[in-house]
């Protein structure tokens, strides 16, 4: 052995304890941070736990330790669930990328939870070394912006349905209004004033500067300011409006101020024509030669300068005295009060009597008295009266004040003990309305869940079955929409009365909002039992309406979930009963569905839909294809048709059928078809400049974007903006959509053939056109609906239609298209229907939009086949 070991292999072994010591503490970080941190935290391998941390332990409910070598399939409410996660978790993962996803987790014991769930394999290059998974519960966050969603909707709905204006200001400039603000300015929409000066809305500047300097300082003192001012409307005419205003940052102006106005201008002409009807009054009651006063209760309201003379006193003293003082004792007052009974007969009374002056001579006077208004006689009574002789001396007036205060007690008393009525019967009607619906009268949300949760109580202990059925009115928009708000909450209260009259007595009929209705059945036997129960209900409502001389027909969608195999709680009951009422309208409406568990799978994911659709168009995920109308006898392309598809992360190309409806469902559909006119547009410019052949574009308009205000202005600043000749352009309107509101419907179709674009009327055939409307529509082309092509060379029905169709379409001198024609065969009939255009699948499939050219260029130059 050597005397010395190398220095070398020292300094070795030195950075080889260095480096040990080095990644001994980088593990004891990852193990603080994987203890402590926040989340849940699970490696897993082979679809089984390898561990977890304690957040994740306290997540799912279970011990920590005990989660390892579990199943995934344990975490889950059901089997369904748990593949549908694989489904959609093992390709991405698979593939080495990162997967996120919100799904309903069971924890154990307690129900389930909403969670946001973020996987990667622990080695990409390698995932079957096993995945990480990183658990956020977001059950509370979700309730919370659900929350503030609905609060942004009410404080929406308040804005813009206010009944006075409501006016946003920063640096004297509008930056918004309501629509109450821009009627009551003359103004088309809010809109037109975002960005306009306040200053123009005032009579001149000098006088915008003189209520600027009444506002400012109370504004910077936080106090509100609250006055009539003359103002003016867009188009110079006056308006009295009553304002107030407040500074959004008190003693800051650079927030802005607010401004709630209110038109008077009605109320200020009414009081001008009444000042000058008193002051009219009053020079008659001045200048009579006798002498006249008006009384209530016997006392003095007003009177004219003659009836002070007569008493030798001072008109302006004599207002709110009693009348005894023109008497010269109580007995010759209360004599006087006899004749009163005469005027409640509606007559004229007249007498003489002696009065008394003031220096207390007597003289006779003539009095004629009538009531002012005979309808309401306990208002206040009119007398004439003319100096005939001197009168009776006053006497004892002070007995007279204190019979006169006695009377005033005891109305004061009579009407302390009114008030005192009337606020108990207040108090209680605000403890009704706190638990009842305001329409129908019915259990409201909370009154509802309190009576579930009581019928849930007593059902565990008696190990009862209940039964929950949300019941929701098909197409009861299409009614509320067509005949108005009136008439739908008179159908509301009418279904109302016949649910509440076919349950028991211990049953609960509640209405959420809307058309929905719950129904609470506490002790039911059986699901045939329930069955029944619904079976009856249906056929209650399946009876007609009478309302407002229209015999109404609604049917019910019914959903049902019993406790306790569909749920436990309340509100996981009524979740699944809402699931099942919604598996009922896909099924068809007017029928019932009992819940099963698939169905919540099916929500979640049509609302995982929902949320991709919101950001469908920000990720330029949409796009168009162009399907060509073909000209039958030389084969030109003679237009285009824009057909929407959707470019899904996940799912793939979806065609219209998969998303539209629920973007016209939800809303989306007015910011889809929005989308749908630029993007055409854009695409019109780009084709001309290639030197394409122009031909125009169809686009559709769904109905929910044809029945927006102004959608006629709308469409043409969108041309107008992009450059685009209006006959570029056509604009297809289903038939069904055209026959709702026609004579609005009428205004918005004239507006927009004005602006030279082509008109078609879309899936012609099947919307039961009236043809008096069909004459005075301004249309331009009639598109054959498929379903009449479909069956063509097999049905000679629908041969006949569509030549009547042709026929019909010539004299009214409108084109016509048949659309869906996939066959020769459908073809060489449409052709002897006398159809010289068609469009579908047997010329071209809707195409992306770099496929166009070749088809405009090439067309069909053998024709098209006969």
């Amino acid at each position: 052995m050597p005397d010395a070991l190398p220095a070398e292999l020292f300094q070795d072994a030195s950075q080889r304890t260095a480096r040990g010591l080095a990644a001994e503490g980088l593990l004891l970080e990852q193990q603080a941070i994987f203890d402590n941190a926040g989340v849940g935290i699970l490696f897993t391998r082979g679809q089984h736990v390898l561990h977890c941390n304690k957040e994740a332990s306290q997540l799912f409910g279970w011990p920590h330790g005990d989660m390892a070598n579990q199943r995934g399939r344990a975490f889950f409410a059901s089997d369904a669930d748990y593949e549908a996660l694989n489904a959609t978790a093992a390709p991405t993962l698979a593939n080495g990328e990162r997967f996120e996803a919100e799904v309903w987790l069971a924890r154990r014991g307690e129900g389930t939870f909403l969670a946001h769930l973020a996987a990667r394999a622990v080695n990409p290059q390698d995932t079957a070394a096993g995945t990480i998974w990183i658990v956020t519960d977001v059950t509370a966050l979700r309730a919370q912006e659900a929350a503030a969603r609905e609060l942004l909707r009410h404080h929406t709905a308040i804005f813009e349905n206010a009944s006075a204006g409501i006016l946003f200001s920063r640096n004297r400039v509008c930056e918004t209004c309501n629509p109450a603000l821009a009627t009551m300015f003359g103004y088309a929409s809010p809109a037109e004033l975002v960005g306009v000066p306040t200053a123009q809305l005032f009579t001149s500047p000098e006088d915008y500067a003189r209520l600027g300097d009444q506002a400012a300082p109370l504004f910077l003192r936080g106090q509100r300011v609250e006055l009539d001012w003359e103002m003016r409307r867009r188009d110079g005419s006056r308006l009295w409006v009553h304002l107030l205003g407040a500074a959004i940052g008190p003693g800051d102006l650079a927030q802005g101020t607010i401004w709630i106005t209110e038109d008077i201008t009605q109320r200020r002409q009414a009081e001008q024509v009444l000042r000058q009807t008193l002051l009219e009054q009053e020079a008659i009651l001045e200048n009579a030669s006798a002498g006249i006063v008006f009384l209530k209760d016997r006392r003095i309201l007003r009177c004219n300068r003659r009836f002070g003379e007569l008493l030798g006193r001072d008109p302006a003293q004599l207002v709110g005295q009693s009348t005894r003082l023109l008497y010269p004792s109580d007995e010759a007052f209360e004599r006087a009060a006899g004749p009163y009974s005469l005027l409640d007969r509606g007559s004229t009374h007249a007498r003489e009597e002696q009065l008394v002056r003031s220096d207390g001579s007597l003289f006779w006077c003539r009095l004629t008295g009538r009531w002012v208004d005979r309808e309401h006689p306990e208002r206040e009574s009119v007398w004439l009266l003319e100096d005939v002789t001197e009168q009776r001396l006053a006497r004892d007036i002070l007995e007279q004040r204190v019979q006169q205060r006695t009377m005033e007690l005891a109305e004061a008393n009579q009407q302390l003990r009114a008030e005192v009525l009337e606020r108990m019967e207040v108090e209680e009607r605000v403890r009704h309305l706190a638990n009842h619906d305001a329409l129908t009268n019915l259990p409201n949300r909370r009154l509802l869940l309190d009576r579930l949760g009581q019928a849930l109580a007593l059902a565990r202990r008696a190990g009862e079955q209940v039964a929950v059925m949300f019941l929701d009115l098909d197409r009861f928009k299409t009614i509320n929409d067509s005949l108005g708000h009136q008439v739908g909450d008179e159908l509301l209260r009418g279904v109302a009365t016949r649910l509440a009259g076919l349950v028991r007595d211990g049953d609960t009929v509640a209405r959420l909002g809307g058309d929905e209705f719950v129904m609470v059945l506490p002790r039911v036997g059986s699901e045939t039992q329930v069955a029944l129960v619904a079976a009856k209900l249906m056929e209650a409502l399946a009876l007609p309406f009478q309302l407002h001389g229209r015999e109404l027909h609604v049917t019910p969608s019914i959903g049902i979930a019993l406790y306790p195999g569909d749920g436990e709680t309340a509100e996981t009951l009524l979740r699944n009963a809402d699931s099942a009422m919604y598996h009922a309208k896909e099924a068809g409406r007017d029928t019932y569905q009992f819940f099963a568990a698939p169905m919540n799978v099916s929500a979640a994911l049509r609302l995982e839909l929902e949320n991709d659709l919101h950001h469908a168009l920000e990720r330029g995920e949409l796009v168009l294809h162009y399907q060509p109308r073909v000209d039958l006898l030389s084969g030109r392309a003679l237009g285009l048709e824009a057909l929407i598809r959707w470019q899904h992360p996940r799912r793939g190309l979806l065609h219209p059928n998969a998303f539209v409806p629920l973007a016209e469902e939800t809303g989306l559909i007015t910011r889809v078809g929005e989308w749908v006119l630029h993007e055409a547009c854009a695409q019109i410019v780009q084709w001309q400049s290639l030197g394409l052949p122009s031909v125009p574009v169809a686009i559709n308009l769904s109905p929910r974007q044809f029945r927006q205000r102004h959608i006629a202005q709308r469409i043409g600043d969108i041309v107008s903006e992009a450059g685009v000749s209006p006959q570029l352009l056509e604009l297809e309107i289903t038939e069904s959509t055209l026959m709702q509101h026609t004579e609005q419907t009428l205004g918005t179709l004239d507006r927009l053939h004005r602006m030279g674009l082509a008109l078609s009327i879309d899936d012609f055939g099947i919307g039961y056109s009236s043809l008096s409307y069909l004459k005075r529509f301004p249309v331009d082309q009639l598109k054959i609906d498929q379903s009449f092509i479909r069956d063509l060379d097999e049905d000679p029905t629908n041969a006949a239609i569509v030549s009547a169709v042709v026929t019909l379409a010539a004299n009214l001198g409108l084109s016509v298209v048949a659309e869906g024609v996939e066959t020769p065969q459908q073809l060489a009939v449409v052709r002897r229907c006398g159809c010289t255009q068609a469009q579908g699948f047997l010329f071209s499939r809707a195409v992306p939009a770099d496929r166009v050219p070749a088809l405009l260029k090439e067309g069909w130059p053998a024709g098209v086949p006969a």
